[in-house]
């Protein structure tokens, strides 16, 4: 709901107020951002100026001899005027660089969709202000959409040239927010190839903090995520400020702690290298950025942020839509691989219960490497005698949806459509190229090639009955051309190319994936119901990962696959059990050889997806709570409807010296009572060791043949621990959970967890 009195506007959501201002001196000013207030005397909440502070600089006597634009919270800043923090907009012109924007009007009225980016849909109203520098010609309007039930407000800036010399855009931010100093810290998230979403925090200081990146995408190195959290926050509670952009190129965010108590807030496209121009009546719109409150700390941040990606931001015909269990085959076979292996891994896959077989790189072109064959996105027949046809109708037989895996974005300098077209290929054109895992940038600023990708595409999902593709991007930028807007007008492009394929193919499922979680922003999630989180699947690393981006990004984007017990990334061995207990938390997949596996692990993984397909909506949309971080010495995740729940534990590092521990939940029925248990596991008997002697009647070798046969067919179950409780108990007291293995004394209670294991609890409500 949008409320204007005078010039007071209020936004507010269910539960949220973004209270803005146009001041005495015609500055729009946000005066409060926070929990819901009503709409009426809006003065007292207005900032109080009766002098100036030391040097500041009155910004104009005539309208107030007091105000210096260097000391309002301002909703758009430039420079020149006294403003001496880094503004939102750097305008340049053949009249200066000095640019004073006036109030001119405000509208409010139906939320329009923004041309060329993508658009959270479902905003019931818009705010339109309307900003002019008469002098030099140059008209900004700022939007603001509000998302009702999610508690989240979307904003971005429309620059429109009016006068007869070019408009130069030196930085363009989609949103500014100043807020009061609540001695904050700053969580954001940076990374790398199979290390993404590697949380950070850090207190705000009086030094300008900056991130993002400048890859020619969003980047694992920073994504554009991020949010502050007030002193004495929690999970649970205190003041949280949430912070993203709908946008997958360069971004830069900027968080600015001035001398008398205020934080400037700026998110946007990055402004190196960008350098748009406006000829007289051209305008340039910002992507769109959005801003969430909570009193209910990060957990709450996570609570809106989910709602309103789950609603408003994925493709509309999967919004709330379970998606199925996938098995990709690239850790089994990665290029090494014939139509035979294939289709015997398809029929493993339908007696394991799997619902979706993805091929993924190789079955292309002469691919049998990475060097070649990108762009030829026709069928390698040495390979696949069949094609992709014939194998998606086998997978169809069975009961499975069949995908495939795509680069489109990408061009080996091996193959027909370069040596047809090498100008199709990102290049300066005047240094030798460099190559990324041997492999050149497509230039999807070329209507051209953005024509053939689609035709090529739509071909072979057509065709061949594809159910899902998985879109990968497995390098970042170099040798850009000249233009100052290349990386800008690439993602324009792209976005481009994703709506003429989701406008063709709504019903299909399309995962992102940029060699991992390079790319994993809202603008992707716009066209894509799903992100590869990472190429690392060691489970321990992904559990990490995938809480980090859960605070921004809900649990149903989340594909996480259950891969071979020895990571092929960390060489880290752990149980099929832990790595389901993970995987579980988000969208399920496998990636390993299936045809090589032993008898009970067989038997693990067709209880696995027995039981995730059992409880799946639970996990893919139910609400999402931290109930412990892992520097507290375990990992707790609860997913949970009100009603019922499930709980994912990931223990970190084995103590000689555990201590009880109590298991406390946060969203179920005070009122009921519940049915709980533990997932059932099977702990490999080589886990022991040589201390199995001291059960067993006969002396076995560690490693030995005997105890590897057992180990292939049984395991030692884990911990009894079931029984019931009532939810005000599971509330508040918390349930105690068995002592972790200690090295001396058990009993069928003790968890035998390891470094790194995994559980999975099971909270229903009692059948009367």
């Amino acid at each position: 709901m949008i409320t204007r009195i005078e010039n007071a506007f209020f936004l507010s959501t269910s539960s949220t107020t973004l209270l803005l201002r146009i001041n005495e001196v015609g500055k729009p000013v946000t005066e409060y951002f926070g929990p819901r207030i009503e709409a009426v005397l809006p003065e007292a909440a207005f900032a109080k100026k009766e002098v100036t502070m030391g040097r500041t600089v009155v910004y104009d006597k005539d309208r107030s001899d007091t105000i210096s634009l260097n000391d309002i919270p301002s909703d758009v800043s430039t420079l020149g005027k006294g403003d001496h923090h880094s503004p939102s907009l750097l305008l340049r012109s053949p009249k200066g660089v000095v640019f004073d924007f006036d109030f001119v009007s405000a509208s409010i009225g139906e939320a329009k969709e923004m041309e060329g980016y993508p658009t959270p849909r479902g905003a019931k109203e818009e705010l339109t202000l309307l900003l002019e520098d008469q002098a030099m010609g140059v008209q900004v309007e700022l939007h603001y959409l509000v998302y009702e039930e999610t508690n989240v407000i979307g904003r971005y800036v429309k620059i429109i040239n009016l006068d007869e010399g070019k408009l130069t855009i030196e930085k363009a931010m989609s949103s500014q927010l100043v807020l009061e100093n609540k001695q904050f810290e700053l969580i954001s998230n940076y990374g790398n190839w199979a290390g993404e979403f590697q949380a950070e925090r850090q207190p705000l200081s009086h030094t300008r903090i900056e991130f993002g990146s400048d890859t020619g995408s969003a980047g694992d190195y920073h994504n554009p995520f991020f949010y502050l959290m007030a002193k004495g926050a929690s999970l649970n509670h205190g003041d949280a400020y949430g912070f993203n952009l709908i946008y997958s190129g360069n971004h830069l965010q900027q968080i600015e702690t001035d001398s008398y108590g205020k934080v400037r807030v700026l998110q946007g496209i990055s402004p190196l290298n960008f350098r748009p121009t406006l000829a007289k009546g051209a305008s340039f719109i910002t992507p769109m950025a959005v801003l969430t409150y909570s009193n209910e700390g990060s957990n709450g941040i996570a609570h809106n942020f989910h709602s309103f990606i789950d609603g408003h931001v994925i493709p509309e015909h999967f919004s709330f839509v379970d998606r199925p269990v996938a098995y990709n085959n690239w850790e089994a076979t990665y290029f090494k691989f014939s139509e035979h292996k294939i289709r015997s891994l398809i029929k493993k896959a339908a007696e394991l219960g799997i619902e979706l077989f993805v091929l993924d790189d190789g079955w292309f072109g002469h691919r049998d490497t990475e060097h070649s064959s990108l762009g030829d996105w026709k069928i390698y027949k040495k390979k696949l005698r069949h094609g992709i046809k014939g194998l998606a109708d086998y997978a169809h037989k069975l009961g499975m949806k069949f995908g495939l895996w795509f680069e489109p974005e990408m061009i080996s300098e091996d193959s027909d459509l370069f040596a047809a077209h090498p100008e199709y290929a990102v290049s300066d054109g005047i240094h030798k190229p460099s190559e990324g895992r041997f492999q050149r940038v497509i230039d999807m600023t070329n209507p051209e090639v953005r024509d053939y990708l689609f035709h090529a595409l739509k071909g072979i999902i057509s065709e061949a009955g594809i159910d899902y593709i998985k879109w990968d991007y497995n390098r970042i930028f170099s040798d850009l051309p000249a233009s100052g807007t290349f990386c800008h007008d690439f993602i324009l492009g792209l976005y481009d190319l994703l709506k003429r394929l989701r406008a063709e193919f709504p019903n299909l499922l399309m995962e992102n994936c940029a060699s991992g979680g390079g790319r994993n922003d809202l603008g992707m999630f716009s066209f894509f119901a799903q992100g590869w989180v990472s190429d690392d699947t060691d489970s321990f690393e992904r559990a990490k990962m995938q809480a980090a981006m859960a605070v921004g990004y809900p649990q149903s984007v989340l594909s996480n696959h259950v891969s071979a017990k020895t990571s092929h990334q960390m060489l880290r061995k752990t149980s099929f059990g832990t790595k389901f207990d993970v995987a579980a938390i988000g969208v399920l997949g496998y990636e390993l050889d299936i045809k090589e596996l032993d008898p009970i692990d067989e038997r693990e993984i067709k209880a696995q997806i027995a039981y995730y397909k059992e409880h799946r909506h639970l996990f893919q949309f139910g609400r999402y709570d931290v109930l412990q971080p892992l520097e507290d010495g375990a990992l707790i995740i609860e997913v949970s409807d009100g009603k019922e729940a499930e709980v994912s534990y990931m223990n970190y590092l084995q103590t000689p010296h555990p201590g009880i521990e109590t298991l406390r939940l946060v969203n179920l029925n005070p009122e009921l009572t519940y049915d709980y248990a533990v997932r059932h596991e099977e702990i490999d008997f080589r886990r022991f060791g040589s201390i199995i002697n001291q059960v067993t009647p006969i002396h076995l070798k560690e490693e030995g043949k005997l105890v590897n046969f057992i180990s292939r067919r049984f395991g030692y179950g884990i911990e009894k621990f079931e029984g019931q409780a009532h939810g005000s108990l599971l509330l508040g007291g918390g349930l105690k959970l068995g002592r972790q293995w200690a090295g001396t004394g058990m009993n069928d209670q003790t968890r035998i967890l390891l470094d790194f294991g995994g559980r999975l609890y099971r909270f229903k409500p009692k059948e009367n």
